[in-house]
């Protein structure tokens, strides 16, 4: 083979001959989880970072981002923070437009903390930021469905990782860029980044 020849993504997944699905995301998922056991291993007694706590993200409309994210996807509010829950923390008043937000927490990961804030948000063609939640592989359709019927624009499910790998991308009402991901997912995907633009709500 020449040394720049292209590599067919269905040939080999890690150098390893081509796979069932559900196998190449158990090894996936044992190569990630061997990765963090190393690190929490190596970590001795130093200084170290242990995890991601939270995100933040931008929202023009809390009200509107409470409906995608708690309505729509699934998570559940934690805390609300508003001008007289940061007075109870001796936080002062001048912070108050900086400080409003909704934190929500789904099943597993970090808390998401959603900020009134009216900039912040990705251009809209960029790829990143973004920020991915992980779903089961057997929902992956279903979750794009749902999303359709809630007038959601989306672009997938594609795969830009070994085989079996799915990804679904789509936007909040603010902007923010987002992913649902899984491992093992059965059946041809098409293979490469999405299409940004097609994220875009439909002009009027």
């Amino acid at each position: 083979m020449e040394a720049n020849a292209p590599i067919d993504p269905d040939s080999a997944t890690f150098g390893l001959p081509r796979l069932p699905a559900p196998v190449t995301a158990g090894l996936m998922r044992g190569f990630f989880g061997w990765h963090k056991l190393r690190h929490r291993l190596r970590g001795g007694f130093g200084l170290r970072v242990r995890s991601i706590d939270h995100v933040t993200l931008p929202c023009t409309d809390l009200e509107a981002a409470e409906r995608f994210y708690v309505g729509l996807l699934g998570a559940q509010v934690m805390l609300r923070v508003d001008a007289e829950f940061m007075r109870r923390m001796g936080r002062p008043p001048e912070e108050a437009d900086r400080g409003t937000h909704i934190s929500v927490v789904f099943d597993r990961g970090p808390r998401l903390d959603l900020f009134h804030y009216g900039q912040g948000q990705p251009p809209p063609l960029a790829d990143h930021p973004h920020v991915a939640f992980g779903i089961s592989p057997r929902q992956m359709v279903a979750w794009k469905a749902k999303l359709h019927h809630a007038g959601v624009p989306t672009d997938g499910p594609l795969r830009l990782g070994p085989r079996g790998q799915a990804s679904l991308y789509f936007n909040d009402p603010s902007g923010n860029h987002l992913e649902l991901t899984a491992l093992g997912f059965r059946g041809p995907l098409p293979v490469g980044a999405p299409t940004m633009a097609k994220l875009l709500p439909a002009a009027d």
